[in-house]
């Protein structure tokens, strides 16, 4: 059997399990695991205990644990199923992950044996340097370390290759993540493993595991880290419904008072990715370009050498000018006002960093940062331990980024290395101060946490060489409100709201309309939320639907400027003027002075050929702000069609004097032949089409050819100077 057939096979069951066709995924599997005997009894067992189940069922016994039950035999056999495509694809498959399990497998050391090696060198490392026999610095000291660390990639690599964990290595791993002497390095390393692993094969084990730790564990950072791994997991499976033990954990974890403020937290910070990647791109193709182009004008204001006044630089009022000429304020302040709501800005500066050789390793994009790191002391043996320390205490920095950070400075040069470190030095600046100023009263540490762990996460799966070959839990974003397990903490009305928020804010308008209908179900007069259920269908391009949200919230507020404006616009796009007209004209009757609505309306009346009325609009606009130039082409156009030649030329004087467009050049052209000046017509004709191209120049002439043939131009005469101007030279 192929693997494509294994692996179609392994869709259906989960298909027919979530569609609880469990008779059809007991016949599918079975075809899967073939003539294996412990996955085909498993199968038969799981098989016999479904049909008890079903007997009971029909024959009306009462069971209240019967839904969770059936779940657990449903999960049970998509293990053996994603066991079955695993076996298959284990032999011969290039993916890095296969690579490792086969040089895992080739050797003997189990999960268990691992991790009691690791604990014995630990014992060993921690009593040197108890006894002062040995300390990192001496050669005893950084072979114990770098063995520590060897282990360390070595059980992350076991754990996350390993398809069906034993009970046995379970206990080990239970018991590393729960030991008082452990480094929680490397129980963080256990947990991203974990994670890794039940990604690519379901485990639900994994899942219990990460739960049952997340309750007990000691540090933020590790229960955070243990949080974040059980979500993903749990919305990479979210096809497979929680049974008995699964939601036994989830009553653990609810246990805990900090629950709902957490997942809350994790959640969050994992929608916000959705974002990462345009405030990456607004970095590279708006910030930083304009940023360089400042640059000649920056120096004008004087070389920056080792005694400037920094302070005083940064207070100059010419250097905020030129910012503010350039837009870039406003640029940096969204950035600011961004990272401050936790988005990710270090993304784009970062992601050109991920190519040094300590990246090449899978289990290191899951290593929290430590300056005592045998990849980094050398790095830092040039008296840049400030630097290291500066760089850990950074509250914005990832751990991904903190090591592409040291690893950057080993490129630089080293006269220029002892400068930036002098410089360090004699501004006074040291880690703990910056510890200390980062350090948020208002409890929000867990804030940075959860930023810290996702951000990990997020450069793995973006950035690693090899990242097609893993699932990828930012390919969609991550939304855990709509998973039926999390209700009790993600499902209230406000915190859905503040996710539709997010999305509405930053134009995810698809994602956002998703959950303000799902508010709209539980509270359907709430006109706001129809007018932004409204919003999101029009910018989707859906205006049928708008118009019905509008037309509900008019119900609701009749009196709302805002919604009679998108009535009249949506009226205006799906092509019913009329309506359009009547909501534009309780706009004008509630602001009489609004020129926005006087110049729609002049649209309006334009688009339905009452020239006459549009251009009283038109030109009332003019007289209210004579400053403004949005009415010069429209009075030019209308005075055209109703044969006012003499003041149109004039206004169409004015609109050629400033950076005028192909469409000005034809317009002057149709104005032109009307008048009798083919030749003129001719060369405007041509200006339009230099400006444009001939297609489009074409396309152009034949929507305005009624508008041609009203003044009186003759048909054969517009197609000879048509064909000089796109022929002659």
């Amino acid at each position: 059997m192929t693997q494509d057939t294994l692996s179609s096979l392994q869709a259906s069951v989960r298909a027919d399990a979530a569609a609880g066709r469990f008779c059809r995924m007991f016949d599918t599997v079975d075809i899967m695991v073939g003539s294996d005997p412990g996955s085909a009894d498993m199968a038969r067992a799981l098989r016999t205990q479904y049909d008890a189940l079903c007997s009971y069922a029909m024959a009306g016994a009462p069971d209240a644990s019967r839904q969770l039950m059936r779940a657990d035999i449903g999960s049970a056999v998509i293990e053996l199923a994603d066991k079955a495509l695993h076996a298959a694809r284990a032999a011969e498959s290039p993916k890095l992950y296969y690579a490792r399990y086969r040089y895992e497998n080739l050797r003997n050391d189990s999960i268990r044996s691992l991790i009691e090696e690791y604990v014995g060198n630990n014992s060993t490392l921690s009593m040197a340097l108890l006894t002062g026999a040995s300390d990192v610095t001496t050669p005893q000291g950084e072979s114990l370390l770098k063995k520590q660390e060897e282990l360390a990639v070595r059980i992350f690599n076991k754990i996350w290759t390993t398809p069906s964990i034993v009970t046995d290595a379970f206990h080990a791993i239970d018991t590393a993540l729960r030991s008082d002497t452990l480094p929680s390095s490397i129980k963080e390393s256990i947990i991203w493993a974990l994670m890794l692993g039940g990604l690519e094969v379901y485990q639900g084990a994994r899942l219990l595991s990460l739960g049952r730790f997340y309750v007990e564990a000691g540090s933020q950072r590790l229960r955070m880290s243990a949080l974040a791994a059980f979500l993903v997991l749990l919305w990479r499976h979210r096809d497979i419904a929680p049974g008995v033990k699964l939601t036994g954990v989830l009553d653990m974890m609810r246990s805990r008072s900090e629950w709902t403020q957490e997942v809350r937290l994790m959640s969050m910070q994992l929608i916000r990715t959705r974002d990462t990647e345009r405030i990456s791109s607004k970095l590279k193709t708006e910030v930083f370009p304009a940023m360089m182009k400042l640059r000649p004008g920056l120096e004008k204001l004087g070389e920056l050498g080792p005694d400037s006044d920094l302070s005083a630089l940064e207070d100059n009022p010419e250097w905020e000018e030129i910012l503010d000429k350039s837009g870039l304020t406003d640029k940096l302040k969204e950035l600011t006002d961004l990272q401050s709501e936790g988005a990710d800005l270090m993304m784009a500066t970062f992601s050109n960093l991920k190519s040094f050789p300590f990246f090449n390793e899978v289990a290191h994009w899951f290593t929290p940062f430590a300056t005592d790191r045998s990849e980094v002391k050398p790095v830092l043996a040039g008296g840049l331990s400030g630097i290291a320390e500066i760089i850990a205490a950074s509250p914005f920095l990832c751990d991904s980024d903190k090591f592409s950070m040291i690893f950057s400075l080993d490129h630089i040069p080293s006269a220029q290395r002892e400068l930036f470190a002098s410089q360090l030095k004699a501004q006074d600046i040291n880690a703990a101060e910056l510890r200390a100023g980062s350090l948020d009263v208002t409890d929000k540490a867990g804030e940075s946490v959860a930023r810290t762990v996702v951000q990990n996460l997020y450069r793995f799966f973006k950035l690693f060489r090899r990242k097609g070959e893993f699932y990828d839990p930012f390919a969609n974003t991550p939304d855990l409100t709509s998973l039926p397990a999390l209700r009790d903490a993600l499902g209230n009305t406000e915190n859905i709201r503040v996710v539709a928020e997010f999305f509405f804010k930053r134009g995810y308008y698809q994602e956002a309309l998703v959950h303000f209908k799902e508010l709209l179900a539980d509270n359907p007069n709430d006109y706001q939320l129809l007018q932004k259920a409204g919003y999101c269908h029009a910018a989707e391009g859906d205006m049928t639907q708008a118009i019905e949200m509008y037309r509900r919230s008019e119900l609701l507020a009749p009196d709302s400027e805002w919604t009679l404006r998108r009535l009249a616009s949506a009226y205006r796009l799906v092509g019913d003027l009329n309506t359009a007209l009547e909501y534009y004209r309780r706009l004008e009757a509630l602001r009489p002075d609004d020129l926005n609505t006087s110049l729609a309306i002049g649209h309006c009346l334009l688009e339905t050929g009452n020239y006459a009325d549009a251009l009283k609009m038109y030109f009332k606009v003019e007289y209210l702000a004579p400053q403004s130039k949005k009415t010069i082409r429209p009075i030019a156009w209308c005075l055209f069609l109703t044969g006012d030649y003499g003041r149109s030329k004039s206004y169409y004087d004015k609109v050629l004097e400033d950076s005028p467009t192909a469409a000005d050049f034809i317009n002057r052209g149709h104005l032109a032949m009307a008048t009798g000046d083919f030749k003129e017509a001719c060369e405007y004709y041509r200006k339009s089409i230099g400006v444009s191209s001939p297609a489009r120049f074409e396309s152009a002439l034949s929507a305005d050819m009624p508008a041609l043939l009203s003044a009186g131009v003759d048909l054969v005469l517009i197609e000879i100077v048509t064909d000089k101007a796109l022929n002659d030279e």
